[in-house]
């Protein structure tokens, strides 16, 4: 009996231990069977780069890592930033133009040099990569020298053909799958991922920190979601949106220093930091600066009182330059996204109801100052005697509808109209009162 007992505590312990241990983080770690997926469609501007780098600074519980992209390029800067973190990623990187007829030109072919397995889907281009500055395609000797030696070190970095990746530079050139992966310039064709997850899978690849031989049957394909900060700096970057933005809140702070007193200096300056946001200026300086707007615009709102529209951009200001300055916590996060994603709409659904109570009780409480105030004491103020008050004593009357008790300073009869005179130890001194001849 007492063995069957031992045995039966043993084996709970253990099955304790399983459960415990399946909840740790040292499991997730250990947990490699996933593959996490990024997409970048559209320009390569800051918004891009951001959400790159982000999930790319902790891929250590990954497999890999499937970037697909089909984008006609963009800022020069915001390319290096993500070669940098597809560089230095601990997972390898898989960079896949994808769709099917979508192409990765100019800084997307950069990207895709920079991966540790290249593939695209059929009907897709790669190439264009000379430089762009200013609109115009730039012939200058040090820019090109340099874009040439970047493109033959992430070749030579991944075992790939040097002279086209430079080609792609120095002549222009534009390749479809089959080119180029006759070239060597890539490593796979693939229709969609299932496809090249099957033709990657057993596949070694170069990276940063050796070779790494990928096992990718089976894995479960984590989608890296971007975000609400994301889609803003996404819409911020279109090169027409921040033009405009900047052209008009120029010509709107001009008439407003020309013409002060009607805000529209204020809105001006707004407008040049978003516009300034999409040219790719530092998002941490401009979400300070439109937080600080926000807080005056509230400030002024208390001090002056009345303008409702400032109180309301002042919080739709400091809830941009939130959105600008707060990005995802760096690193692992080890729950589900779901729960991420139903906690960030719970968040926003609880941030709107409680800015709407808040501003309903500013609103009150501004009401409430702006009030005409009224004495206590109301000094001058008639009312109507309730009953007979001998000179000298206590009764009561009736003044602005309400009852008080006072003193009288001559007889009073009944019904007979009053005027307060005075106070004395929380009595009002009452007399009758006289009409002015």
């Amino acid at each position: 009996m007492k063995s069957k007992f031992s045995a039966t505590v043993k084996t709970l312990f253990l099955l304790l231990l399983l459960s415990i241990s399946s909840l740790s983080p040292v499991a997730a770690l250990s947990d490699a069977n996933k593959v996490l997926l990024l997409e970048i469609e559209g320009k390569i501007g800051p918004s891009v780069a951001e959400y790159v780098q982000i999930y790319l600074e902790d891929t250590r519980r990954f497999e890999a890592v499937i970037i697909t992209i089909n984008t006609y390029g963009g800022l020069g800067d915001s390319m290096f930033q993500i070669i940098d973190a597809i560089t230095y990623s601990e997972a390898p990187v898989i960079v896949y133009v994808y769709p099917e007829g979508g192409q990765a030109l100019s800084a997307g072919t950069y990207i895709l040099m920079a991966s540790s397995l290249a593939a695209m889907s059929p009907y897709t281009i790669i190439g264009s990569a000379q430089p762009v500055v200013n609109g115009v395609p730039s012939n200058d000797t040090k820019l090109i020298n340099f874009l040439v030696e970047k493109m033959h070190t992430l070749a030579r970095m991944h075992g790939r053909n040097e002279t086209q990746a430079a080609r792609f530079v120095t002549h222009n050139d534009n390749l479809g799958p089959e080119e180029a992966l006759k070239r060597g310039v890539i490593e796979i064709i693939a229709k969609d991922i299932p496809e090249l997850l099957q033709k990657a899978d057993g596949m070694t690849v170069k990276t940063l920190r050796g070779e790494k031989t990928l096992h990718l049957s089976n894995v479960e394909i984590i989608r890296a979601d971007p975000g609400l900060r994301y889609h803003l700096l996404s819409f911020l970057s279109d090169p027409l949106v921040s033009g405009l933005l900047l052209s008009l809140g120029i010509l709107i702070l001009i008439v407003g220093l020309s013409s002060p007193g009607f805000g529209a200096e204020l809105v001006g300056g707004i407008m040049i930091i978003l516009g300034l946001i999409g040219q790719g200026f530092n998002l941490n300086w401009a979400g300070l600066a439109l937080i600080i707007l926000g807080s005056v615009l509230v400030l002024y709102e208390f001090y002056s009182g009345g303008v409702v529209i400032a109180l309301l951009s002042g919080v739709v200001l400091m809830g941009l330059g939130m959105i600008l300055i707060v990005r995802a916590p760096p690193g692992v996060v080890y729950v589900a996204q779901e729960w991420l994603d139903q906690l960030m709409s719970i968040i926003i659904i609880v941030a709107i109801g409680s800015g709407a109570v808040f501003s309903f009780i500013l609103l009150k409480g501004l009401k409430t100052i702006r009030k005409k105030t009224y004495s206590l004491i109301p000094i001058a103020e008639t009312g109507r005697a309730v009953e007979d008050i001998p000179a000298g004593q206590e009764g009561y009357v009736i003044i602005a509808g309400e009852y008080r008790k006072v003193i009288a300073q001559s007889d009073i009869k009944q019904n007979q109209r009053v005027k307060v005179v005075g106070q004395k130890n929380n009595y009002l001194i009452v007399e009758p009162y006289r009409e002015q001849s």
